[in-house]
């Protein structure tokens, strides 16, 4: 094989190695890539349902954990209401003492407490204020403690000027009515309001129906601030998907107290998406992992396979050479006797001449006409040995075994070459050739010496073909990109059933003992190497035509 053709199939080889990679690795990573992005989406959307089923969940517990300690800080204030007379508990001891005692009972605690009479007047008080003197007959809680005996209110300022919320209930007295006042400690109730109940990233809090908040807001202070936009009454547990100065939330609201109190959670969806983004993550690393090792695999099964296929067409291409050899050793026993006819004639003048020389000297005077008759004795010789060189020459080149190498070839004096060599061996036969050129016919891109092989396989099969002699005509002429070579001849003609295979390796329709079955499979092979074509048509009795397609030679293939 030629360095060209060895740098083409090494670049034929490198390009069928990326096709085959890329090929495994598309067929590998595109499902792996699609399966993972899809489970991303889906385990994302699965995690961000389940964390809203949560948070509902979550918010009813935490609406009634707090409707339960409202409850049990109006329970505590009630029983203490009931267990003492206006006289008794509005000792200053006795209260002071009740206030511990409510202290240690409940989980949050109150910052004083106070006895109201029915006017609305501190009968007593006890706490870090100094309330003693006022009177709360005009205040709308008052008034709603004696018409429904208990009442929570709303964060507001009052005569302390600190934002604060009380708890008020009235006594069971048989005498004038009086009310058992408390502070509820803000701090503490913020703390349990805000307790993270969904974990990092959430946020509780509670509005009354003005969305003034009751609780510390994250931005601003107590009744400066509002909930915007504010949400309707609703029962149960509501959920919606707000954005909060350009962050995306998801926000669960539940009533409480009554209709009064909103209790409000918001978590930040990426908070919620944090742990499939974290298992997504570490999942990638597996992944990653995992491509690095299939990429190297593919590279290295690729390499091993390609060189495999080097190997194999190696193989492939002695085969086909030694294939190449023995159709020439069979074509030049075809022609061995034609040309050893084309050799014996100059032998014979050479003898002849040797004979006139060796008289000439005997008979010698040395005068110049006998000199001038040897000297042209010795031409002649001369000039029939150079034939014999010529007629050698020719079948030494055609049975070598050499590269091949495709190049731009005029086949007109390849195929006067191939007539002149054949034509006496098909004289022997009672054939005769005729070559018939068409017009201009551009130089075409294949190897000389095998197409002088092609040439010399395609004669001497038409040779065989007609037994009692007939004609053989060799044409050629342009056919669109192409240069078309036919080989015709009037022999006996090949049946229908046997010409779709007259071009594979070891098929004969010649007689045991005359044929390889090598020569139209080793045209078939050449003619394809250099970009041709090759057919054959045939018809029983009528004979045969070889049609031979060669790509010509121009400026745009080099």
């Amino acid at each position: 094989m030629s360095g060209g053709q060895n740098s083409k199939a090494l670049n034929v080889t490198k390009r069928l190695r990326w096709r085959i990679v890329l090929a495994l690795l598309t067929a590998a990573l595109l499902p792996l890539f699609l399966a993972g992005f899809g489970s991303w989406v889906v385990f994302r959307g699965m995690l961000e349902q389940k964390s809203s089923e949560l948070m509902m969940s979550v918010v009813e517990s935490h609406a009634k954990a707090i409707e339960s300690h409202l409850a049990e800080q109006l329970h505590l204030l009630e029983l203490a209401a009931s267990s003492f007379d206006l006289k008794e508990i509005a000792s200053s001891d006795r209260l002071s003492k009740l206030l511990i005692d409510l202290n240690q009972s409940s989980s949050t605690g109150f910052v004083d407490l106070g006895i109201i009479d029915d006017n609305g007047n501190h009968a007593a008080y006890v706490g870090p204020y100094d309330l003693r003197d006022r009177n709360y007959a005009e205040a709308e809680w008052f008034r709603e403690v004696m018409e429904s005996g208990t009442h929570i209110s709303d964060v507001f300022l009052g005569y302390r000027k600190v934002p604060h919320c009380i708890i008020a209930v009235k006594a069971p007295s048989k005498d004038k009515p009086w009310l058992l006042r408390a502070t509820i400690n803000s701090e503490q109730f913020d703390r349990l309001v805000e307790t993270e109940v969904l974990g990092e990233g959430s946020y509780a809090y509670i509005v009354n129906g003005e969305g003034s908040y009751q609780t510390t807001p994250l931005v601003g202070s107590l009744l400066d601030s509002k909930l915007e936009p504010m949400i309707g009454y609703h029962r149960g547990v509501r959920q919606s998907r707000i954005d909060v100065d350009g962050v995306e939330k998801i926000r669960a609201t539940a009533w409480i107290n009554g209709g009064r109190w909103m209790l409000g959670v918001e978590q930040d969806v990426k908070a919620i998406q944090a742990p499939v983004d974290k298992a997504i993550a570490y999942g990638a690393l597996v992944v990653a992992f995992a491509v690095l090792l299939l990429v190297l695999t593919t590279f290295f099964a690729t390499w091993h396979l390609t060189g495999q296929i080097n190997k194999a067409t190696a193989e492939r291409d002695e085969m086909s050479l030694a294939f190449l050899r023995s159709a020439k050793l069979a074509s030049i026993g075809e022609l061995a006797t034609g040309l050893a006819h084309e050799i014996n004639n100059p032998l014979a003048i050479i003898s002849a001449e040797h004979t006139n020389i060796s008289d000439l000297i005997q008979l010698s005077d040395n005068s110049p006409t006998w000199r001038d008759e040897i000297r042209d004795s010795v031409k002649r010789c001369k000039e029939q040995v150079r034939r014999c060189a010529g007629i050698t020459s020719k079948m030494l080149q055609f049975g070598r075994k050499s590269d091949s190498a495709v190049e731009p070839t005029d086949i007109v004096p390849r195929l006067s070459e191939i007539v002149d060599l054949l034509n006496r061996h098909a004289s022997v036969r009672n054939v005769q050739i005729d070559c018939t050129i068409s017009g201009d016919i551009p130089r075409v891109l294949a190897d000389p010496i095998e197409l002088e092989q092609v040439l010399i396989n395609l004669i001497n099969n038409a040779i065989d073909a007609m037994p009692a002699g007939g004609k053989i005509t060799i044409s050629a002429h342009r056919q669109d990109e192409y240069v078309q070579l036919d080989v015709s001849d009037n022999g006996v003609g090949i049946a229908s059933q046997d010409l779709d295979r007259v071009f594979e390796p070891f098929y004969t329709t010649k007689p045991p003992g005359k044929g390889t079955g090598l020569g139209l499979s080793v045209c078939y092979g050449i003619v394809q190497s250099w970009g041709g074509r090759i057919r054959a048509d045939s018809r029983v009795g009528e004979g045969t035509t070889i049609h031979i397609l060669l790509p010509f030679h121009s400026s745009k293939n080099g």
